[in-house]
């Protein structure tokens, strides 16, 4: 009997780790494809949710009409015949086609490659808890402790996989270790089997199945609300935090890892926290949010990391306060398999509303603030016994209908209606034992009408003149005292001037103070007759403003909506009225690029970020193989990397000392005024890369430096990249250049790769 607990607690954790070691693992794969947008991980994320709910129905039919050992032989059988599609892999070949919608194919490649092993292992977590109800283990009339091991091994599976694994693992390797473990799995399993039939003879009638109780259907549907808010949460919070404060690729995992750290606290023996500890940390949490988003408007650029972690404070004690009603309403081990089916519905639902639903129907992205305030008032709903309460169902909609109708109808400012709504949360927090719902109430009313972030706001940009999103995310078109801006999600991609005497004015990061314009300059200087110019991400095409005569451009975007918006004149004229030959090309640029002929580009422009987001794959030792393939002799890469909160140039530096090709670096970090325009430049920071002796001359005349290493950070590949090793350090990079040369760089590098 000693042997039960340790051995299940161990097959489940294995089982766990599996599932959410695969999740990021196979999600780096699709990234080289779909560009590195943050919606890449909610359409993995509804992959996941919907073959975690296939895993959990098959075990829950399974369970109902056959006997264990029949049910042990199957799985073991299945668990066996997908070692054949094992290791994981996306074969070559299978990328989207320019008309193929991402997250279509997404889903159909995962299903494809990885979709049958996930699916059968995740049966294991409610099989192997139903197997344990019918052993002679005292405690197994109780086997919902078994879920806190399951999901400790999705907790280290998440934690482990950006701080350890990523940085000490190739993909290659992580997918044959990820096979190494599905084949120890098995074997677990096998024993797991064997001991819950020799055990099942022991226990006073075995013979007799337990009754299953009756579930009422208000029951179901609590268990699907309860697992649909906290699920489309971790995907809204996640989408917030990659995409308007600190799009890092993998950052998802902080609040997937919450996410699951709530399931072990309420599931587990021995709770921490009661119901209404949770109610009173969850309103403090809410208070503060509330008081940063109308008190602190510029909290987001100065403290980022701080306003993440009020986020992440609130999603928490959000989801805890939901799972812990959810765990509080779970049925005995008889209904058990049945009871993990419904709440992985809940969660299937939750990520369709965020991943397909929100994108096609929300302009606004407002499923994360829906879904806070959703929360907020499911905290507090009152169930008594199956009955919802009449309170619940009638008084707080009308409530919060005629809150809305007064906004619309009064003629009052907005800021004033939100310190009046915060008032009432005020007064509704010193009631909340006695009134919970006017709490979640105000609250949710303030949420839901004040922005969040600039994405979020609907009244604050009077001047906006276009809108939309897509799978990429949201496009907005701003016009302001004296600019017009296209912005994807909080990142300015491009500006021009409205003013008609500077219509055509380069501006931005793209002006004449802008590192870039000295790479153009002495393209300018160079006797040849033909200039055949690559950019790799379009934005308003403002680089093809680099004219020049008998000079064409290429230019490689994935988004077709971003190339709608450059090629309208309604919008912006850099394209169509600087007069330079052009092209464009829809698809991810590094795979466009590729089908290219070789040498054909006298320079390659790469200005792929979107919203501080990096696509790896467009910077690995593999990538720019590519790109100097497809250059000519003496050609030159220019690499666009200023962003908020990465240190990019020493992973060029590395690439450069991989390739023993020199790496030039410069910074603009002072705005200036752009001729008699009244507009200021951006800072801006390029690297180069090239072979041309004249070119590297060039540019050192011009106070472009070798490239910086720093400790700790390697080469890119394609099987390897480390966010975590250049997080956090672009103001130091930036502040480099003042202090004397560093004696390890590429200068001296002269052979070709």
């Amino acid at each position: 009997m000693r042997l039960y607990v340790p051995l299940f607690s161990i097959t489940l954790l294995l089982s766990a780790t599996l599932l959410f070691s695969i999740q990021p693992m196979f999600s780096k794969m699709l990234l080289p494809f779909l560009g590195g947008t943050p919606q890449v991980w909610n359409t993995a994320m509804l992959f996941f949710q919907a073959f975690l709910l296939a895993g959990y129905a098959y075990a829950h039919i399974t369970g109902k009409y056959l006997s264990v050992p029949v049910q042990a032989a199957l799985h073991i059988i299945l668990l066996a015949i997908f070692v054949g599609v094992l290791p994981a892999t996306i074969p070559a070949g299978w990328e989207p086609g320019a008309n193929t919608s991402p997250a279509f194919w997404q889903l159909s490649v995962m299903t494809l490659a990885i979709g049958g092993p996930f699916f059968v292992v995740s049966g294991s977590a409610p099989m192997l808890q139903h197997w344990f109800s019918g052993t002679s283990h005292k405690d197994s009339d109780n086997p919902y402790f078994l879920y806190g091991a399951s999901n400790l091994g999705s907790m280290a599976a998440l934690l482990s996989y950006p701080t350890v694994i990523e940085p000490l693992m190739t993909v290659h390797a992580q997918s044959q270790t990820w096979l190494y473990g599905y084949i120890a799995l098995i074997f677990l399993t096998l024993a797991c089997a064997a001991l819950t039939i020799s055990s099942a003879s022991k226990k006073p009638d075995n013979n007799k199945k337990p009754a299953a109780e009756k579930i009422p259907g208000i029951t179901r549907i609590k268990w699907i609300a309860l697992s649909f808010v906290p699920s489309s949460l971790m995907l809204g919070v996640t989408t917030y935090i990659t995409t308007d404060i600190a799009s890092v690729p993998l950052l998802w995992i902080m609040p997937f890892a919450l996410y699951v750290s709530t399931f072990i606290i309420v599931f587990a023996r021995k709770q921490i926290l009661n119901e209404k500890t949770i109610k009173w940390l969850l309103a403090l949490a809410v208070i503060l949010l509330i008081v940063q988003m109308i008190g602190l408007k510029n909290f987001v650029n100065v403290y980022p990391f701080a306003l993440i972690s009020i986020h992440m404070i609130v999603f928490f004690f959000m989801a805890l306060s939901c799972h812990y009603r959810l765990a509080q309403a779970k049925p005995s081990a008889a209904n058990l398999t049945e009871f993990y089916f419904f709440m992985s519905l809940g969660g299937v639902l939750g990520g369709i509303f965020n991943a397909l639903i929100a994108p096609e129907f929300f302009i606004y992205p407002l499923e994360y603030p829906l879904a806070l305030a959703a929360g907020l008032m499911l905290s507090v709903t009152k169930i008594k016994g199956n009955k919802i309460s009449a309170e619940d169902i009638w008084i707080t909609p009308i409530i919060c209908g005629l809150c809305y109708t007064g906004f619309f109808l009064i003629d009052i400012k907005y800021e004033t209606a939100l310190i009046l709504l915060c008032i009432l949360n005020g007064s509704g927090l010193i009631y909340t034992a006695k009134n919970p719902w006017h709490f979640a109430l105000t609250a949710g009313l303030v949420i839901l009408l004040s922005p969040l972030t600039s994405s979020f706001s609907i009244t604050t940009h009077d001047k906006e003149i276009y809108r939309n999103r897509n799978f990429f995310g949201v496009h907005k078109i701003i016009n302001t005292e004296k600019t017009r801006i296209f912005v994807s999600g909080v990142t300015n991609h491009g500006a021009q001037p409205l003013a008609p005497k500077d219509k055509l004015t380069r501006i931005s990061y793209y002006s004449k103070y802008s590192p870039l314009t000295e790479v153009f300059d002495y393209l300018n200087s160079l006797p040849t007759k033909q200039q055949h110019i690559a950019a790799l991400g379009l934005g308003i095409g403002v680089v093809s403003c680099y004219t020049h005569q008998g000079r064409s451009f290429d230019f490689f975007e994935i988004d077709k909506d971003v190339a709608k918006i450059a090629e309208n004149r309604n919008y912006f004229t850099y394209l169509s009225d600087c007069g330079s030959p052009h092209k464009i090309f829809i698809g991810d640029g590094r795979l466009e690029i590729e089908k290219q002929p070789d040498h054909s580009y006298d320079t390659i422009v790469i200005d792929v970020f979107s919203s501080d987001n990096i696509p790896v794959h467009i910077m690995t030792v593999e990538a720019l193989k590519t790109y100097f393939k497809k250059l000519k002799e003496n050609g030159i890469i220019v690499i666009h990397i200023s962003n908020k909160y990465l240190d990019l140039e020493p992973v060029f530096h590395e690439i450069g000392k991989v390739l023993n090709v020199p790496v030039l670096g410069k910074n603009t970090s002072i705005p200036r005024l752009i001729g008699n325009t009244g507009i200021k430049s951006y800072p801006a920071h390029y690297i180069v890369m090239t072979k041309s002796p004249d070119a590297l001359e060039y540019l050192k005349s011009h106070h472009w430096t070798p490239s910086f290493s720093r400790e700790g950070v390697k080469a890119w590949t394609d099987q390897y990249s480390n966010i975590l090793s250049v997080l956090g350090n672009y103001t130091a990079g930036i502040k480099r250049r003042e202090k004397p040369l560093p004696t390890t760089s590429t200068e001296n590098a002269t052979s070709s790769p």
